[in-house]
C-alpha cells in the first residue's frame, strides 16, 4: 500500500469512527479526533493541502471562530480555567482545517461515515430501550445511558434525517435499502416519542414541518401543491386545536363547588383548601382524609407511607378524579399502585409518547412557580431564571464578557445554583456573549447564514437540517459545550459543506 493511500484510508477510517463515537463514548471521540489530527500532520503534503485550502478558502471563516473567540482572553483573571476552556474548543480551529485540506470524500464514502453514525445511533435506541425495560427508572431521563439524554436527542434526529435523505436519493442504487432507511427512521422516531425528550420531538416536528413547506413552495404540479399545502394546513390547525383542549382540560374547574360537609363511605370527614392548586380539573387539597389514606396505603403496597409518597397519592387520585380516600385506594389498579410507588405523581406522567404528559408537567411546574415559587419542578423555569441572572451580567460586560472559563460565575447569582452547578446559562449564544462579548456571539450567528447567502450551491436540506436542529438546541442548552454537540458542529458541517461533491439534485434551488 502506497503511502498515501494508507493516510487516506486511516481518514476514513478515523472518521467513520469518530462519527460511531458521537452517540455512545466521549473518550472514543477525543481519540478518535487525536488521531485523525496526527494522521494528518504525518500525510506531510502541504502542498496538496495548501491547494485545497485555496479551492475551499470560506472553511476558514468556521476555522477563524477560534481565534475570535479568544477575545474573550482580554481580561481572564483565572488562567487555568481559560486554558481549558480554549483546549476544549480547540476542534473549532482544527477540524475544518483539516476536512477542508484533505482529499474530499466521495459521495459513497461520505454516506458510510453518516450510515455508521445512524448505525451506533440506533445501537444506542435498542440499549436504552432494553435498560428501560429490566431497571426501574425514575424519569425518562434516565433512559440514556452513553452520553446526556439531551446531546443524544440530536443524535436520534440528525439521523432520521440521514436516514429518510439516503431513502431518497439513493433508492435507485438498490432499492431494498429505500426500505432499511425507512423503517430505521420509523423506529428512531419511535424512541424519541418514548423517551419524552421534548427539545428533541419538537425539533424534529419543526424540520419536518420545514421540509413539507420546502416540498410545497418548489412542487410545479398545482393540484399537488395545494393538496400539499391543504394537508399542512389541516394539520396545523389539529395541532393547535389539540393543544388548547389539552389546556382546558387541565386548568378547567370541573367541581368549582365542593361540598365541605361530605364524608366518605367509613364516615370520616374530609379536609379542603381555601384555594387548592388546580391539576387535571381537580383542587388537589380538596376531599382528602390522610387518616384513611395511611390505613389504605399499607394494605396496598410495601412502600412506607412517607410524606413524599402521601403528596404523590393524593395527586395521583386527584388526576384520576377521584376523592382522596381509602375507597379510592381500594380501587386503584396494581399498575396504578407501580405507578405512585415510581413516583409518578399524575395518571398522565406513566404515558410515554404523550403531548398531554409533557404538556402537564409543564403546567403543575408553573402554577406551583405562581403560588410557592418553587422553579425546580420545571425545566423550563429553570432555564428562564438562569437566562435572566445571565443577562443581567452581560449588561454589566456586554463588550468583553466576564472572561472565558468564568462564565459559570452566572451561577453564583442564581436561586438554583447549587442544582444546575457547572452547567452554564443553558443557551449558547448566551453563553458565548457572556464568556468573550458581544463580538464572537455576532460572529457566531454570522457563520450560521454565511453559508446560505455566499454557498447556496453547496447547501443541501440535510444541512439545511443539521443547522436548524443545532441553531434551535442552542437556545435551550450549552450544545457546543458539549463534546458531541461540538463535534456536530466542527465536523459534520464541514463535511456537509466542503468535503464532497454536491449533487443538483439535492441542493436547495435559488
Amino acid at each position: 500500500m502506497r503511502r498515501a493511500d494508507f493516510h487516506r484510508r486511516f481518514y476514513l477510517l478515523g472518521t467513520v469512527a469518530l462519527a460511531v463515537s458521537m452517540p455512545l463514548s466521549h473518550f472514543v471521540m477525543g481519540l478518535a479526533s487525536f488521531l485523525l489530527f496526527l494522521n494528518w500532520i504525518a500525510e506531510w503534503n502541504w502542498s496538496e493541502k495548501k491547494e485545497r485550502l485555496k479551492a475551499n478558502r470560506q472553511g476558514l471563516w468556521f476555522a477563524a471562530f477560534y481565534l475570535v473567540y479568544a477575545i474573550g482572553l482580554v481580561h481572564v483573571t483565572d488562567w487555568s480555567a481559560a486554558g481549558k476552556e480554549m483546549l476544549g474548543k480547540l476542534p473549532f480551529l482544527l477540524s475544518p482545517i483539516v476536512v477542508i485540506t484533505s482529499k474530499q470524500f466521495n459521495s459513497k464514502e461520505l454516506r458510510y461515515i453518516f450510515s455508521a453514525f445512524v448505525l451506533a445511533t440506533l445501537f444506542a435506541c435498542c440499549w436504552n430501550f432494553v435498560y428501560a425495560h429490566t431497571h426501574t427508572l425514575g424519569n425518562t431521563r434516565e433512559m440514556s445511558r452513553f452520553i446526556d439524554h439531551i446531546r443524544f436527542s440530536l443524535c436520534v434526529v440528525m439521523s432520521i434525517v440521514f436516514c429518510v435523505h439516503y431513502a431518497i436519493h439513493f433508492s435507485e442504487e438498490n432499492p431494498k435499502w429505500r426500505y432499511i432507511y425507512l423503517i430505521t427512521s420509523i423506529f428512531l422516531l419511535g424512541y424519541l416519542l418514548y423517551s419524552q425528550t421534548l427539545s428533541g420531538i419538537l425539533t424534529i416536528a419543526t424540520i419536518s414541518l420545514c421540509y413539507i413547506v420546502y416540498l410545497v413552495v418548489n412542487q410545479k404540479n398545482n393540484k399537488l401543491k395545494w393538496t400539499l399545502g391543504g394537508a399542512l394546513g389541516i394539520f396545523l390547525a389539529v395541532t393547535v386545536a389539540y393543544t388548547l383542549y389539552i389546556t382546558y382540560d387541565y386548568f378547567h374547574v370541573k367541581d368549582p363547588l365542593p361540598d365541605r360537609g361530605a364524608q366518605t363511605a367509613s364516615g370520616n370527614p374530609y379536609s379542603f383548601d381555601d384555594n387548592p392548586m388546580v391539576e387535571n380539573g381537580y383542587g388537589i387539597g380538596n376531599y382528602v382524609c390522610e387518616k384513611e389514606l395511611q390505613t389504605a396505603w399499607a394494605m396496598r403496597s410495601d412502600t412506607a407511607y412517607n410524606e413524599l409518597t402521601a403528596v404523590t397519592l393524593v395527586r395521583y387520585l386527584n388526576s384520576l378524579g377521584m376523592r382522596k380516600d381509602s375507597a379510592a385506594v381500594m380501587r386503584l389498579s396494581d399498575n396504578d399502585i407501580r405507578n405512585i410507588e415510581n413516583k409518578k405523581a399524575n395518571v398522565y406522567y406513566a404515558r410515554n409518547a404523550s403531548l398531554r404528559r409533557a404538556l402537564y408537567e409543564t403546567y403543575f411546574g408553573i402554577t406551583l412557580y405562581e403560588r410557592y415559587g418553587i422553579i425546580n419542578e420545571s425545566s423550563l423555569l429553570e432555564r428562564l431564571e438562569l437566562w435572566r441572572t445571565t443577562w443581567e451580567l452581560i449588561r454589566e460586560n456586554w463588550l468583553f464578557g466576564v472572561g472565558i472559563g468564568q462564565q459559570r460565575e452566572v451561577l453564583e447569582h442564581s436561586p438554583i445554583a447549587d442544582k444546575k452547578k457547572n452547567r452554564g446559562s443553558h443557551n449558547q449564544y448566551l453563553t458565548f456573549w457572556l464568556a468573550a462579548g458581544i463580538i464572537p456571539m455576532l460572529y457566531f450567528c454570522f457563520l450560521l447564514i454565511y453559508p446560505f447567502a455566499a454557498m447556496r450551491k453547496r447547501v443541501t436540506f440535510v444541512y439545511f437540517a443539521l443547522i436548524l436542529l443545532l441553531a434551535l438546541s442552542m437556545f435551550v442548552e450549552d450544545t457546543l459545550n458539549a463534546q458531541t454537540g461540538r463535534m456536530m458542529f466542527t465536523v459534520f458541517v464541514p463535511l456537509l459543506l466542503f468535503n464532497a461533491k454536491t449533487d443538483n439534485s439535492e441542493a436547495i434551488p435559488n
